[in-house]
């Protein structure tokens, strides 16, 4: 993992600490939650998972309930309660 320094204002520091302190969190895993999601409304995918997931995007269909309801209903019962 790359080591960056950077300069805060005192009252985003204090604010950082707090959400630090109340996360139970390293300061350093909240910055990289907060660049992750900024990042990720700007359009970009940061973190590894997402990345892996993005490559799927679209790529995977699932079957609908009706299709599967007659060979296995407990399958079917997943689908429609969980998939959206």
């Amino acid at each position: 993992m790359n080591v960056i320094t950077l300069k805060l204002p005192d009252d985003l520091n204090a604010a950082l600490k707090e959400v630090s302190r109340k996360r139970g969190l390293s300061k350093s895993a909240v910055v990289r939650e907060a660049l992750e999601q900024s990042l990720l409304s700007h359009g970009v995918v940061a973190g590894a998972a997402e990345r892996w997931a993005a490559q799927w995007q679209g790529s995977l269909k699932l079957p609908e309930a009706s299709e599967v309801e007659a060979t296995d209903r407990r399958l079917a019962h997943l689908l429609a309660k969980h998939v959206r």
